[in-house]
């Protein structure tokens, strides 16, 4: 893992304002702690929920908010979070992986069907001051109910200062029983001399006040306890986004004819699939139709309760963004021989002083040869002997699940092999290139890639075939084994080509290629024999004509592709036999004569 933090030094003083101790009944977050958690922990879930009384981290002026449960929420990529963080500058929330596209979250449910959340404030509380690093930040505020902007945005924009005096006051009451979500969404700043955005670790909030109407403990009606799609989750499978709830009675009970669930503002049809089980219904609707990539939708629950208040749940989520590919990039289905893959390993010197990039253009470098000593100058060349095919790959018949020391392995998978080529590590600076023909059906596809560091997987034209590589999916960066998934549409059956690019920075290394069945969730390598739900991989495709080129009176013809040796066939009629043109070779080009009248040509491989 390669990831680069600013170090939190202890000497700067956090100074700043504390909003929401007034008179009127409060909760605040103000994350002050007796015994803090962790830096860097997640913020659990419901932290700050139901609160009478002052607890760790939380201050509850009056009666507090004892029907108003929170949620904590990073949208926009994958690594947004919310943090705890507690040293000698920040008691707060830290706002980690806050980019620019990404906002934090907390939502904020009655479980009362006539109780109000009511949001008032926080603080924005940056770590350094400016003259450390220059850093600004912009954020714009809202309050949401499901899709629906109820307020803001508040646009506001600072430089880092090292202090909260950064207040934001909403002041937004909800209706009774409405679920409302403060969202702080991470915006592009307008930066002046000096300026730079503002590094995505940087930024906490503090002093969270917010409070519920009425003023009294309410009964607790029926709840969702879980709920998929999540709120607000992004890279959902665009051809299953099945909806599946769990409601729990309260202090009331819930009344299941009252059952409701749209999509997308009308009845889902046919209705949803209730069952109970003991104090627990759940409600289940399949979804399959295909939902165009990077879209955005929302169901809404609704359900009453035996004393007739009625509760709605919303959730809105975000189709993955996910490529088509083009018919033509397909060799014929089932023509795929020679199970496995091709790999390729790169490895630069281990002496190296100075670190090279973290990057895929660091690993396309590498692989090409065309990567700088950045010590002496020069090309880097390989620290590790070739495989035995001529452009210095091996053949490998099983699965990628690699590391490179035995010691630490990818997430998901047993049975790890040392990355092809690198005998026993750990080892640094190495990038690597796996070639695969996967044989797939038309259907809709979720691969994943386990990597530490990064890595890029692309869907390869056929040589010959114009088109470019479409890129699935990449971590552009160091990271520690973490998934990245990768989704995409077949509409031809047919064996498709894909090449997988790896590196490694410093430190642990690991790469695991793996499907996800979207039906059950469950995650099987790529080419695994042992499995027969497994994606079959190979090596070789039938020889492709790249080329027919008049030479006198013959015809030069070139192939890519295919198992040697070949033989060149031709006949005169679309409907008449094939025969042999020229003796078999193991050259991947030919002279033929040129025959009278129209002519066809194929080149045939060997098994």
């Amino acid at each position: 893992m390669k990831i680069r933090k600013h170090l939190r030094p202890a000497g700067l003083i956090a100074l700043g304002v504390f909003l929401g101790h007034g008179a009127q009944a409060d909760t605040v977050i103000d994350f002050n702690f007796a015994t803090a958690p962790g830096n860097n922990n997640p913020i659990y879930q419901n932290f700050g929920g139901y609160a009478t009384n002052s607890s760790d981290g939380v201050t509850v002026t009056g009666f507090g908010t004892p029907n108003i449960g929170l949620t904590w929420v990073g949208t926009g990529d994958p690594a947004t979070r919310w943090e705890f963080y507690n040293d000698g500058v920040w008691s707060a929330g830290q706002l980690n992986h806050s980019i620019v596209g990404s906002a934090n979250e907390i939502v904020f449910t009655p479980n009362n069907a006539n109780a109000r959340a009511v949001i008032k404030s926080f603080n924005f509380h940056p770590y350094y001051v400016f003259a450390k690093y220059g850093e600004v930040f912009t954020y714009d505020v809202s309050v949401l109910s499901g899709t629906n902007v109820l307020s803001g945005p508040i646009h506001t924009t600072y430089l880092s200062d090292g202090t909260k005096n950064h207040p934001v006051n909403v002041n937004y009451t909800g209706a009774p029983g409405q679920i409302l979500k403060l969202k702080m969404a991470r915006v592009a700043s307008v930066l002046g001399a000096g300026e730079v955005e503002g590094f995505p670790g940087d930024i906490a909030a503090d002093d969270i006040t917010f409070a519920q109407l009425p003023t009294s403990e309410l009964a607790v009606g029926p709840q969702v306890v879980s709920v998929s799609p999540t709120d607000d989750q992004s890279g959902v499978a665009g051809a299953n986004y099945s909806y599946f709830a769990s409601i729990t009675n309260g202090d009331t009970t819930l009344v299941a004819s009252s059952i409701k669930l749209k999509f997308d503002g009308a009845l889902v049809s046919p209705p949803p699939v209730i069952s109970s089980t003991n104090d627990t219904t759940n409600v289940f609707y399949s979804a399959t139709t295909l939902l165009p990539p990077a879209s955005t939708h929302f169901y809404t629950l609704t359900y009453s309760d035996n004393l007739g208040a009625t509760y709605t749940n919303d959730t809105v989520f975000t189709i993955a963004t996910y490529p088509t590919l083009p018919p033509s990039y397909a060799s014929p289905p089932g023509s795929g021989s020679h199970p496995g893959f091709t790999w390729r390993s790169v490895l630069a010197r281990q002496d190296i002083t100075n670190s090279l990039d973290s990057s895929i253009a660091r690993a396309i470098a590498q692989l090409n040869g065309t990567l700088t000593d950045p010590d002496i100058g020069g090309l880097l060349t390989n620290a590790v002997p070739n495989g035995t095919n001529a452009d210095g790959s091996f053949d490998i018949d099983g699965v990628i699940n690699f590391n490179d020391n035995f010691r630490t392995v990818g997430q998901h998978f047993l049975g790890d092999t040392l990355f092809p080529g690198l005998d026993l590590g750990p080892y640094n600076w190495f990038s690597c290139e796996g070639l695969l023909f996967l044989d797939l059906p038309a259907g809709y596809y979720r691969l994943g890639v386990n990597s530490d560091d990064g890595f890029q997987l692309n869907a390869l034209p056929p040589k010959g075939v114009s088109g470019s590589p479409i890129v699935l999916g990449l971590f552009d960066n160091g990271r520690a084994a973490s998934d990245t998934l990768c989704d995409f549409l077949v509409q031809t059956n047919g064996v498709y080509g894909f090449q997988l690019i790896y590196f490694e920075s410093d430190g642990d290394a690991n790469c695991e290629f793996f499907s996800v069945n979207l039906a059950t969730g469950d995650l099987i390598l790529v080419n695994d024999l042992s499995n027969t739900n497994a994606i079959k991989s190979f090596r070789v495709v039938p020889p492709r004509i790249t080329s027919i080129v008049r030479s006198g009176s013959n015809v030069s013809i070139s192939w890519a592709y295919g198992n040697p040796p070949f033989q060149v066939q031709f006949k005169n009629n679309i409907n008449g036999p094939w025969s042999n043109s020229g003796s078999p070779t193991s050259n991947r080009t030919a002279l033929v004569p040129i025959q009278p009248g129209a002519g066809f040509f194929r080149v045939v491989g060997s098994p």
